[in-house]
Parts: C-alpha cells; sequence; structure tokens
C-alpha cells in the first residue's frame, strides 16, 4: 500500500501517464482512500496544464530566477 509521501514521489509520473501498471494501480488505489491526495494530483494535474499554455520559447533566465526561489526538495 501506498503512502501520502509515496504519492508525491509518483505523481509527475501518474499525470504524464506514464509509469507501470501496477503504479497506476496502487496509486489510484490509494487515491480513492485519501482526499488529501487527490488534491494533490487535481493541482498537479491544473500545474500541467497551465504550463503546456505558456508561450514557448521561455526566457531561460526568468525560468531560473523562478526556480531559485523555491524551497530545497526534501531528502525521502
Amino acid at each position: 500500500m501506498l503512502k501520502c509521501r509515496d504519492v508525491l514521489a509518483l505523481g509527475s509520473v501518474y499525470v504524464d501517464g506514464a509509469g507501470s501498471g501496477r503504479e497506476k494501480f496502487v496509486l489510484r488505489a490509494h487515491l480513492l482512500m485519501c482526499g488529501h491526495c487527490r488534491k494533490f494530483i487535481r493541482s498537479l494535474r491544473l500545474t500541467t496544464r497551465t504550463v503546456e499554455q505558456l508561450p514557448l520559447p521561455v526566457d531561460e533566465a526568468r525560468v531560473q530566477k523562478i526556480i531559485a526561489l523555491l524551497p530545497p526538495a526534501e531528502k525521502p
């Protein structure tokens, strides 16, 4: 059974439609039981759709400034 922290790690893979059939199955089973993770997946989907609508090319300097503002990722 997946834990919420596993959903955080696999969320992008799931939203992108990648991952194995087993990963998708256990993630969906977790989502059926966990409202917090459902909200997380919904926010990932919204973010993905928003980013897909951004005009290209993206200003790389601006991207680097935004990345610098993000908090460091937690180690699992």
